[in-house]
């Protein structure tokens, strides 16, 4: 579970481009660890895109109907000159986004329906993803990133980490519209998550998957136009570009150096595999020419002492080819420098440096870092433990002898090249003029001090080229060691290895402290993270404690406030029963002496079992009797008055009859109960 929570962290933080975790797990806490609810939810409906592509959106009325957006800028600039643009159009009828791209003058926008209302028509896919297929059904008039949706929604795989292969040509990008592409019904894509080809290979062993698709043949048709000849060569998906160039070396004895390649996919490079190069199916056509760089008539060759019998193959090729070579030799115009004299602009002396020495010796040739010193040091020295590389700083020197046999059988080799860029950072600088050498010690004073200045002071022309590698350890930035032009080829590549372990080995340690550092770093963010939000909890269980209780004191207070309305109205009611009352008793007649004639005696058994007497007059009414009552506390709107026998209710009778007529004498026996 927690490693399907961090997943969904990495995915949420991609989407949304929110970089703090802790903004970001409350965000998929609200939304109970839903991906595509807690998107929603941060990125509102009208600007869901990816952080890369979010802009300026305003509706526009000219395009489909109200459901479709256009960017500001550049419905603008369509309206008003008509040049090219990046247009992005979000259909919010649907819970589906996609975006369409606008570049090179060209809008590709699905065409209207047609008057008659025919229908889009619906373009069926099938995409493979692990052992699972799933089938996707998108109008043809949608675009690639509609596809991605759909399998978003589908897989819960976020667009941003799908790479889809099997497309039928190439450079398919997301603003790419499906109608342009002619793919039939039931067309097979295949899905990958993986960010790198490198990550794919890695994982082919164990994902069947994977596997199959870096096993599949590959087909190339390579037309030779320098011997003449046409090739037919199937490779395995898994074959990068860099061991295709080496293949066909074994077939058109062309070295790698000298190929000029034309038909390769826009984009790809020599560590590019098959599967990634996005290659026309069934076969793909390559076009390869020798091209060979001019080079001097007086070609100085190294001496047997300084080079070896098993150098590289490469190294060795360079002196193949002399017929070729001499064929086409360049007139002997000196060569611009690599670096004009009395440059002041570091950055653009690089720059300028880079293009003189590609000039010179070829496409073949060292990454060389463009910037200054101090940045090529940011980026190698001065960066994490875990990122850090090593600074090889190549110095070149014109009056050198050794410096064309040190760059062609050296420094430009395939094996030299391939180490250097997956292992150092590299940066150049032409010592031929004094300015520049003087500029350059400044530089290497002021960034690693006087130390290390005088170290690159101490090489001599005789020595240049050199190759002068640098290296941090703790706090300290220095000199590891110095490769000079006199060596031979072996000598240079043991040196170069030696370099690199040397610094491995002195920077392991670093890592190890750096991780347990980022590690203690973590634990206590989580710490802070955690009782954060136990503070917070108990902040909000103490003001819902206080709400609650403000609650209670409210309620309290209106019931009490009810009460007291309660009784004042009884007490009122009381007070006008008792006038009544009053008004009754005063109303009635005096009770009869004991001694007279014709009186009733009446005996009233009240609802309390208390017995209640009182003589009337038998002439007097039967209302006489019913005031009584009611100037005792009984009145007949609350009472019963019900005689012994016969049973009935007084008040049902006649109230002016009176108690002779109703045979209530000479004495009788009255119950009063409630109704």
């Amino acid at each position: 579970m927690e490693e399907n929570r961090e997943q969904i962290l990495m995915d949420f933080q991609s989407c949304t481009g929110i970089d703090d975790v802790a903004e970001s797990i409350m965000h998929l806490e609200a939304s109970n660890w839903e991906l595509l609810d807690a998107v929603n939810n941060v990125m509102p409906q009208e600007s869901q895109a990816l952080p890369s592509e979010q802009e300026s959106i305003r509706p526009c009325s000219n395009v489909r109907d109200n459901n479709v957006l256009l960017t500001q800028n550049t419905e603008n600039q369509l309206g008003s000159t008509g040049s090219s643009g990046d247009v992005e159009m979000i259909d919010l009828s649907d819970r589906n986004l996609f975006s369409v791209r606008v570049q090179e003058q060209s809008l590709e926008i699905p065409p209207e329906p047609n008057p008659g209302g025919e229908s889009a028509q619906i373009l069926k896919l099938i995409v493979k993803y692990k052992e699972k297929n799933t089938h996707v059904e998108v109008p043809a008039c949608e675009t690639v990133a509609t596809v991605k949706m759909a399998l978003f929604t589908e897989l819960g795989i976020v667009p941003c980490k799908q790479h889809l292969i099997g497309w039928p040509r190439n450079h398919v990008t997301d603003n790419t519209v499906l109608s342009s592409l002619d793919l039939p019904n039931d067309f097979v894509l295949r899905l990958f998550t993986l960010d790198d080809q490198g990550a794919l290979l890695s994982n082919s062993s164990s994902d069947p998957n994977i596997s199959d698709t870096f096993n599949e043949t590959f087909k190339l048709y390579i037309v030779d136009q320098t011997n003449n000849k046409n090739y037919t060569l199937s490779f395995v998906g898994s074959k990068t570009i860099l061991e295709i160039k080496q293949d066909v070396f074994a077939l058109t004895n062309i070295p790698v150096r000298h190929q000029k390649w034309s038909g390769w996919p826009e984009g790809v490079k020599d560590s590019t595999t098959l599967v990634a190069a996005d290659l026309i199916h069934p076969v793909h056509t390559l076009y390869l020419q020798k091209v060979v760089k001019c080079q001097k008539k007086n070609i100085k060759h190294l001496s047997s002492s300084e080079s070896s019998g098993d150098e590289f193959e490469d190294a060795n090729e360079c002196f193949t080819v002399d017929d070729d070579i001499f064929k086409d030799v360049c007139p002997t115009n000196k060569p611009k420098p690599l670096i004009s004299e009395g440059v002041e602009d570091e950055r653009e002396a690089v720059e300028n440096f880079i293009h003189q020495f590609r000039q010179r010796y070829g496409d073949c040739l060292p990454q060389f870092f463009q910037g200054t010193l101090a940045e090529a040091l940011q980026a190698s020295c001065l960066t994490s433990a875990r990122d850090r590389r090593p600074l090889a700083v190549y110095l070149h020197h014109d009056e050198s002898v050794l410096s064309n046999v040190f760059c062609t059988q050296l420094l430009c080799t395939e094996a030299t090249v391939s180490y250097l860029t997956q292992n150092f950072v590299i940066w150049a600088w032409d010592l031929t003029f004094n300015s520049n050498r003087s500029q350059f010690l400044a530089a290497v004073t002021q960034e690693l001090g006087a130390a290390a200045a005088g170290a690159i002071r101490d090489i001599t022309t005789d020595h240049l080229p050199a190759l002068v590698v640098i290296t941090r350890l703790r706090s300290s930035t220095e000199v590891l060691t110095v490769i000079p032009g006199t060596v031979g080829l072996d000598e240079f590549m043991t040196n170069l290895i030696h370099a690199y372990e040397m610094f491995c080995s002195q920077v392991g340690g670093e890592i190890q402290e750096e991780r347990e550092r980022e590690a203690r770093e973590t634990v206590k963010r989580e710490q802070d993270a955690a009782y954060h939000a136990s503070l917070m909890a108990d902040r909000a269980k103490e003001e819902a404690r206080k709400l609650e209780e403000a609650e209670r004191q409210q309620k309290l207070l209106l019931e009490e406030q009810e009460r007291e309305k309660q009784d004042e109205i009884r007490r009122q009611e009381e007070s006008v029963k008792e006038a009544i009352r009053q008004s009754l008793a005063e109303q009635l007649p005096p009770e009869p002496d004991e001694s007279c004639s014709d009186i009733s005696k009446i005996r009233f058994r009240l609802p309390t079992g208390e017995l209640l007497y009182r003589r009337f007059r038998c002439s007097e009414c039967l209302h006489v009797l019913v005031n009584y009552l009611a100037s005792v506390g009984y009145p007949v709107e609350d009472y019963k008055v019900l005689t012994s026998w016969p049973r009935r209710d007084l008040t049902t009778l006649d109230l002016e009859k009176t108690l002779y007529e109703l045979k209530l004498y000479p004495q009788e026996t009255i119950t009063l109960e409630e109704k």
